[in-house]
């Protein structure tokens, strides 16, 4: 073949390939794919479990405090903070509870749409604090409210209506899904709250006795008598004076069970258990989970189910 022929037919061919690259049709978008789900950032267990109950799969939840923390002490690198800041909501328990949301919140950028929690549900004062104070505002923000305030089940449906509200606010076209999630998740907490109310109706001893006062709601909620060693914070040292008035309380009450969290130390706990006769319990405050209790599927209705088979069991109740 002469230069000229292979010039033409090296011509040819290149439009060829040309027109069926141009011509062949374009990839298309597999069938039920859709635009990035909306990112929502919480920073605790019970706030996971709510969004998640409300949000389905319509949005993509996230929980920032890694699984087995203790929750009081965690503090967000870079990439969470890039990650919240970058995300559709950001949801936070509020009331003190997490030292760093109240800063990080005053940065993120005005797309993040930011849920206090705290400022939609019943809170209740701190037995800490003492001072009286005008300004409730001042209060809500500076520590004088127990910030536990998700084992109040009827906080968590507040929670739950609240996050119904705030979803379909942003994303109406979902609305319907997500309220008619968060009726479902409602009506359990309604089942779980009626548990309650039966199982701790009729008990021998009344009290409530924990290393960490993180029950004040569950014991209020339930007609309890609510005795912790430390505050609210869970790094706070005990003094002798607090052990030895516990150990009084306990045994004038006959109290035969201490409370205790798994994630923070309970040498307190078993020192009293022994020095009283009373058994150590661990009981769930619900601010985090360990990866067993993801791997086993627990969730706030489960554990809260196990928290009150032991308060039946130590209360000796009917």
């Amino acid at each position: 073949m002469d230069t000229k022929r292979l010039i033409v037919f090296g011509g040819v061919i290149a439009a060829i390939v040309i027109g069926m690259s141009f011509f062949s049709p374009k990839p298309q978008k597999k069938e039920g794919t859709t635009e990035a789900k909306a990112v929502v950032s919480v920073s605790t267990f019970s706030l996971y479990e709510v969004a998640t109950a409300v949000a389905g799969d319509a949005m993509d939840v996230r929980s920032i405090v890694p699984l087995g923390s203790d929750a009081h002490m965690f503090s967000p690198n870079p990439t969470q903070v890039a990650e919240i800041s970058s995300g559709t909501f950001f949801i936070f328990n509020g009331a003190g509870f997490e030292t760093w949301a109240e800063s990080l919140k005053n940065t993120l950028p005005k797309t993040t749409q930011i849920v206090d929690m705290s400022q939609h549900v019943a809170m209740q004062k701190s037995e800490e604090e003492h001072e009286e104070r005008h300004d409730d505002h001042e209060e809500h923000q500076h520590g004088a409210y127990d910030p536990h305030y998700w084992l109040d089940i009827d906080n968590m449906i507040k929670m739950t209506q609240t996050l119904d509200g705030e979803f379909s606010k942003r994303l109406p076209s979902k609305a319907e899904i997500f309220h008619g999630n968060a009726a479902t998740y409602i009506g359990e907490l309604q089942k779980l709250k009626a548990e309650y109310a039966k199982g701790l109706a009729e008990c021998k001893n009344r009290t409530l006795v924990s290393n960490h006062d993180a029950f004040g709601y569950l014991a209020y909620s339930n007609k309890l008598e609510n005795v912790s060693v430390i505050g609210l914070s869970s790094d706070e040292q005990p003094s002798a004076k607090n052990i030895a008035d516990i150990i009084t309380v306990v045994k004038e009450h006959g109290v035969k069970t201490i409370f205790f969290e798994e994630m923070i130390n309970d040498n307190v706990s078993q020192t009293i258990a022994r020095e009283t006769g009373a058994k150590a319990v661990p009981l769930q405050p619900l601010e985090n989970i360990s990866q067993d209790e993801l791997k086993s599927h627990q969730t706030y209705l489960t554990i809260m189910r196990e928290n009150l088979k032991k308060l039946r069991e130590a209360m000796e109740c009917r």
